[in-house]
């Protein structure tokens, strides 16, 4: 299975579980002369049209569990501050193991 694949999936397993079936949600590699890096090593962030209730993961790396997770946290819960969206992520997935 090649690794798109294996990410849609992903996205898809945790659409499930987030309780968010109804959004469409993609992914963009993107290139890193089209971010401004502050600091980082990598970007991965979501955008989002809620009203049309669609939304693209924008990554320069490869998409892992985790950042999956962190960025589809934004979709289901948008009012949440970073530290929130980082301390939930680390709790659903350590429930998941």
């Amino acid at each position: 299975m090649n690794k798109e694949k294996l990410i849609l999936e992903n996205i898809s397993y945790w659409q499930d579980k987030l309780e968010i079936t109804d959004w469409n949600i993609t992914t963009e590699r993107i290139h890193p002369e089209q971010i401004e890096y502050n600091g980082e090593d990598y970007f991965i962030g979501i955008s989002r049209e809620s009203d049309k209730k669609k939304a693209i993961i924008h990554h320069d790396v490869d998409l892992y569990e985790e950042a999956i997770v962190h960025e589809l946290l934004h979709i289901r819960y948008p009012l949440k501050n970073e530290d929130e969206i980082v301390t939930l992520t680390t709790n659903i997935l350590n429930e998941k193991n």
